[in-house]
């Protein structure tokens, strides 16, 4: 019997650790790690606004964020045309010079390969996603105008 009980608490705590990790890749997917070799390719995606944050794991900053970003990501999931992205400048330096990033955090906007707007507003989620979707529309009508 004890043997019995045993396999059944190994199978529940192995499905546990599925369906934890899953969650857990789940809720990371909503922030787009974004590399040397990933970076210039996805800012370009047409018609897609780039809200990226530029940090390094040793930055009190950075570290100061918390979840932060994370929770900007869960909100925007779904959102039309807005990806949430974040770039370490500790292991995509070239990335990070490229785009002119001197101080950590930088919050920066992209539209189809160009920067257009960088964030210095209030850290918390409501400000940033309000910063974002006004900029989203901004792109939005320029391309209207443009055509």
């Amino acid at each position: 019997m004890d043997l019995a009980l045993g396999r059944r608490a190994r199978l529940l705590l192995a499905v546990a650790l599925v369906v934890l990790a899953a969650q857990a890749a789940r809720s990371a997917a909503e922030v787009i790690t974004l590399s040397e070799d990933t970076f210039s390719d996805k800012i370009k995606e047409k018609d897609t606004v780039w809200f990226v944050r530029f940090c390094v794991p040793w930055c009190k900053h950075c570290k100061n964020l918390g979840t932060l970003w994370e929770d900007l990501g869960k909100v925007m999931e779904g959102a039309d045309e807005i990806e949430i992205g974040q770039v370490d400048c500790a292991v995509s330096k070239p990335v990070c010079s490229k785009v002119d990033i001197h101080s950590y955090p930088t919050f920066k906007v992209f539209y189809e390969g160009e920067e257009v707007a960088k964030y210095k507003g209030p850290r918390n989620v409501e400000s940033l996603k309000n910063f974002v979707l006004n900029e989203a529309e901004k792109a939005g009508e320029a391309k209207l105008q443009d055509n």
